[in-house]
């Protein structure tokens, strides 16, 4: 007779579940405790235009994957796509997947980029990593080594507003591709999302490779561009002081990619060929686009840091 101490194996009322191999992605929000706190007054009354701003947020979420789940909390919800599910509770976001299911890795990673970008024009920023190893992910259950290791580089290793994952997730994107792509192909679709870091991560470029996912690429990729820089220049500001000295360094991250992007927006030769298609207006905007004042660094605030 099989007990509940049979390795694997789950007893939850009559049916036995066990382990898959999946792909698990922990997200979480940042500043969630702060955009909670705006929700409530002083004198103790709802702050209703914080609270909508924190549903739009929630809605922007579910929209990118269809989550129309009314009156069910945490929401959830078994896409039209096989395996893959989605929890949503508080202020995280966890998507999980078979291994086996093909191409599904680039298409969530596609999608966690829109996500980042819906996010980011609600002036919310998030961290989060993908995964790979045994999970139970259900309407009921969500457990496993997967979500576990997830949830430790998020917290560990993401450090900044960076969505994460190794290597082994590419190669593992090379097994299972479109029946319409070989390994290769599949890998090159999927390093085509992604920047790699200079600790070795790979992260979700929201940065440059943002522009192809926007409505009018061409058109909306300077507005993408100013909004991006806003935000980063109001969360350094308000980042200056020694206390936030932990807020401040996620800041200095996106600034070195903002800028970073910015250099290869000035390519001389990128706007001599928007002036001769006749888009002066563009060209323009580039040419005058400047980088965030560049110090401090993340290299020589880190530095300081550990000399502390």
């Amino acid at each position: 007779m099989q007990t509940l101490k049979t390795v694997g194996v789950i007893y939850y009322k009559t049916k036995i579940m066990n382990y898959e191999d999946r792909i698990a992605v922990f997200i979480d929000i940042l500043g969630f405790k702060e955009l909670l706190n705006e929700t409530v007054e002083r004198d103790g009354k709802d702050n209703t235009v914080a609270i909508e701003k924190l549903m739009d947020a929630y809605k922007a979420i579910r929209d990118v994957w269809d989550l129309d789940v009314e009156d069910k909390t945490p929401i959830i919800k078994k896409t039209d796509k096989n395996s893959k599910v989605i929890t949503t509770f508080s202020d995280s976001v966890v998507i999980s997947f078979s291994v086996t299911q093909r191409s599904e890795i680039f298409y969530t990673l596609l999608e966690i980029k829109w996500m980042i970008m819906r996010l980011l024009q609600r002036n919310i920023l998030c961290r989060g990593a993908m995964a790979y190893g045994k999970l139970i992910h259900t309407d009921t259950m969500l457990f496993g080594p997967a979500l576990v290791e997830a949830y430790i580089l998020e917290s560990k290793a993401a450090n900044y507003p960076r969505i994460i994952l190794d290597r082994s997730i590419i190669d593992l994107a090379g097994q299972f591709p479109s029946l319409h792509h070989s390994a290769s192909q599949e890998m090159e679709y999927v390093e085509a999302l992604l920047e790699r870091d200079l600790d070795g991560m790979y992260y979700i470029d929201y940065f440059t490779k943002a522009q192809d996912e926007l409505d009018d690429p061409q058109y909306d990729f300077p507005v993408y561009i100013e909004m991006l820089g806003n935000k980063i220049r109001a969360g350094m500001n308000a980042s200056k002081h020694s206390s936030k000295a932990d807020i401040r360094v996620k800041y200095i991250w996106m600034k070195e990619k903002y800028n970073a992007m910015v250099g290869l927006s000035k390519n001389s030769r990128f706007i001599a060929s928007l002036e001769k298609a006749g888009d002066s207006e563009l060209a323009d905007f580039y040419r005058k686009l400047k980088p965030i004042n560049p110090n401090p660094t993340l290299e020589s605030l880190t530095s300081k840091q550990r000399s502390k």
